[in-house]
C-alpha cells in the first residue's frame, strides 16, 4: 500500500513538471477514477495555491529531525504489528514531503516574489541578431530596429525587431554563385528566419546560420553553429544543416539541432523523419522523439527516445532541466541571460538538480530555489553569478 502511495506521488510530480509518458498518464486516470477520494486528492495536489503553500511549509520542514520522530517510535515498539503502523506513519509525514521535494526538483516557476532579493537582477534575453550581406555589410537587428524592407539579390526581405523574412521575387540570383547571408545572436539574444522557401527557422543565443538569399533546385542547404529549431517547408527537395561534424538531412520535418562548440551535438525530432550523418560516414535515420547524440571527441552516433517538448521548450517561452549537473545547467542559462558563472570548487559543478525556468523571466527566483536545496550558497554581483559549498 505505501508502495503504491509513493508510486501514485511520483506519477503526479511527473504531470506537474511536464514529464509523464502516455501509459503513465493512463495510469494515473485509472488511479483518479478509483474513487472521488483520489480525484479530490488530485486536485487539491494540482491547485497552484496549494503547491504554494506546501512550498512555503517545506522551507521550514526539517527532514532530519522529523525522521528522528519516527526512529524513537520504531525503537520503543519492537513488535511487527506495531513496526508496520510506525511506517505507515512515517510514510504520511513523508508523503507530502516527497510531493514537495519532487516538485522543488522539476519546477522552479512557485512565486518566490515575497522574499528579499538575493542581490541585484539578471535580466533575460530579448531579440537581437546581426545579419551579414554576402558583401560583407553588416546590419544590427534589435527591439528598437525599424521595420526594413529591403531587396536583396532576388528575394524581397523583411526585417523587423523578431523576424527576417525572405520573400523571393525573381531569378535575378547569379548563376554558378549562391548569394549567402549569415544572421548571428549574440549571448543574450535569439532570433527567428523565414527562408525564401518557406522553412521557419528560430535561432537561440549564441548561434550562427548560414544561407543562401534563393534555392536553387538542388538540396537546399545552410550551415549552423548553435542551437536552432527548424521547421521545414516541404518542396520535393531535400533540407541539409550542416554542422561541424554531422549533416542532417529532411524533406519536410520539425526538429531541433543542439551544435554548440565543445558540447555534446544533439539532434531531437519532433515529427517527420530526419538521417544523421557523420564525417566519418556513419549515419542513422530518426523517428519522431528520438534523439542523436554525438559526444565530444566521438564520432558515434547514439540514438534514444526522449520527450523532444523538452528539448524544445525554449522555442515557447521555457527552459527545462532534468537531473543535470549545475554546470551544464549554468552553461546553457549563461548564454541566455549573457552571464559570467564562477564555481568556488570542481565538486560544486556536478551537483545535479531539474527545475523548469521561464525564460522571459529575471533569474533571481531560480538562483532562491537553488539556495533553498541547502546545498549551494549563491552571490550575485553585476551579472556575475558565483556559486559556493
Amino acid at each position: 500500500m505505501i508502495k503504491q502511495d509513493f508510486y501514485i506521488a511520483n506519477l503526479i510530480a511527473r504531470y506537474l513538471s511536464g514529464e509523464i509518458t502516455p501509459e503513465e498518464t493512463t495510469e494515473l486516470a485509472a488511479w483518479r477514477e478509483e474513487s472521488t477520494a483520489h480525484e479530490t486528492l488530485f486536485k487539491k495536489i494540482c491547485d497552484e495555491e496549494n503547491q504554494k503553500q506546501h512550498f512555503r511549509q517545506s522551507l521550514v520542514f526539517n527532514p532530519s529531525s522529523g525522521w528522528k520522530e519516527v526512529e524513537k517510535q520504531i525503537k520503543r515498539n519492537n513488535s511487527r504489528s506495531r513496526y508496520i503502523k510506525i511506517v505507515s506513519y512515517a510514510a504520511v509525514i513523508l508523503l507530502p514531503v516527497l510531493f514537495i521535494g519532487i516538485s522543488m526538483k522539476f519546477t522552479s516557476s512557485v512565486s518566490l516574489s515575497d522574499k528579499q532579493p538575493i542581490a541585484q537582477s539578471i535580466l533575460p534575453g530579448e531579440s537581437k541578431a546581426i545579419l551579414t550581406l554576402d558583401n560583407g555589410q553588416t546590419i544590427q537587428i534589435n527591439k528598437e530596429a525599424r521595420s526594413l524592407l529591403e531587396k536583396i539579390d532576388g528575394a524581397q526581405v523583411h526585417m523587423d525587431s523578431t523576424m527576417l523574412n525572405y520573400q523571393v521575387t525573381s531569378k535575378t540570383a547569379k548563376e554558378n554563385k549562391p548569394i549567402y547571408n549569415k544572421v548571428e545572436t549574440p549571448r543574450g539574444g535569439e532570433y527567428a528566419l523565414l527562408l525564401s522557401d518557406g522553412t521557419k527557422v528560430h535561432l537561440n543565443a549564441m548561434t550562427s546560420l548560414r544561407f543562401p538569399v534563393t534555392f536553387d533546385n538542388g538540396p537546399r542547404k545552410v550551415e549552423l553553429e548553435g542551437e536552432a529549431y527548424f521547421e521545414v517547408c516541404k518542396t520535393g527537395q531535400p533540407f541539409v544543416v550542416c554542422t561541424q561534424g554531422m549533416q542532417v538531412e529532411v524533406l519536410g520535418t520539425t526538429f531541433n539541432i543542439s551544435a554548440y562548440p565543445q558540447e555534446e551535438y544533439q539532434t531531437t525530432l519532433v515529427n517527420g523523419s530526419v538521417k544523421v550523418n557523420t564525417e566519418t560516414g556513419e549515419s542513422c535515420i530518426l523517428k519522431p522523439s528520438q534523439q542523436a547524440t554525438i559526444s565530444l571527441g566521438d564520432s558515434s552516433i547514439q540514438v534514444r527516445r526522449v520527450d523532444a517538448g523538452f528539448y524544445t521548450s525554449w522555442v515557447k517561452g521555457k527552459i527545462h532541466f532534468k537531473d543535470q549537473r549545475l554546470e551544464d545547467i549554468m552553461k546553457t542559462l549563461s548564454r541566455w541571460y549573457d552571464m559570467e558563472v564562477i564555481f568556488a570548487n570542481e565538486r560544486i559543478k556536478d551537483l545535479r538538480f531539474g527545475c523548469n525556468v521561464d525564460r522571459y523571466s529575471e533569474i533571481t527566483p531560480f538562483v532562491r530555489l537553488l539556495e533553498e536545496t541547502q546545498k549551494v550558497h549563491v552571490k550575485i554581483n553585476n551579472k556575475t553569478i558565483t556559486f559556493y559549498n
